[in-house]
């Protein structure tokens, strides 16, 4: 998969952060010099365009775009904030301030976000195994402003690291995280999520491994979560010993305790 950098048609040039972005990220950059990102992707036989812009990046597919937003995690810590409604992942994973959280498939970043808010005194670090999901997120969020700085803030505190979750996690000490959490993209999805749609398109949908949930229980302190559905052969599968969530909710959350 080929992808390629470039900036808007109104864009002076690199800026640090950019230049930054394209040395890390070994991405491609091509000038864009007025033409249109569908010549500039076929010129240079891509499959997407990454174009830097003053709030961060933003991969255009054919049809689509991806970019790093809030998203639901803003909905989700909003309604703690004015009505007390704890999140339901914060309670399966019995998160407290100062616990550190390994969210081992971070995608858009959004249980990561919520995670972070909850976790003001400890760490959060995301694995994203997709170089163009993993990049857009990573400097969406460093460049992320908003006049909630409680969001901010939470989003602030996340690392992001494009890497496999299998050799990240074999490379870690024993209980170097109170909780390693997996929220695997699902092959068959739900809902047809706008939001998801594009990062479906670049996105892993390897099942998870059982070497890997091993791993994540040596890994873990206190607990190791997936999220996955209900209906689905997974939990058992991964030997969880306990499939916690609504009966009313096709979305569950598989807790190994430790």
């Amino acid at each position: 998969m080929k992808i390629v950098a470039t900036t808007t048609q109104s864009g002076n040039g690199i800026d640090s952060s950019f230049q930054q972005f394209l040395n890390e990220s070994d991405i491609e950059y091509v000038p864009r010099q007025r033409k249109s990102l569908e010549r500039i992707q076929r010129e240079n036989q891509a499959q997407g365009v990454i174009v830097w812009e003053r709030s961060g990046p933003v991969l255009y597919w054919p049809g689509s775009k991806f970019f790093f937003h809030p998203s639901m995690a803003k909905v989700r810590i909003a309604l703690y904030r004015k009505k007390g409604q704890v999140d339901p992942l914060i309670e399966v994973c019995d998160l407290k301030e100062d616990d550190r959280f390994l969210d081992c498939t971070l995608g858009l970043g959004a249980d990561a976000i919520v995670a972070s808010y909850f976790t003001p005194l400890g760490q959060v670090v995301g694995l994203e195994s997709s170089l163009p999901i993993s990049q857009v997120v990573k400097w969406g969020m460093q460049l992320y402003q908003s006049e909630m700085l409680w969001l901010q803030e939470a989003i602030k505190r996340i690392k992001v690291i494009n890497c496999e979750h299998q050799s990240y996690l074999k490379q870690l000490e024993d209980k170097s995280f109170d909780v390693v959490y997996f929220d695997p993209m699902f092959r068959d999805p739900l809902l047809k999520s706008q939001a998801l749609s594009p990062l479906r398109k670049v996105a892993n949908h390897q099942p998870l491994e059982l070497e890997t949930i091993q791993q994540a229980c040596r890994v873990a302190r206190k607990r190791v979560v997936i999220k996955e559905r209900r209906d689905g052969s997974e939990f058992s599968r991964l030997h969880c010993q306990e499939v916690i969530g609504s009966p009313n909710n096709k979305i569950a959350f598989g807790v190994i305790h430790l």
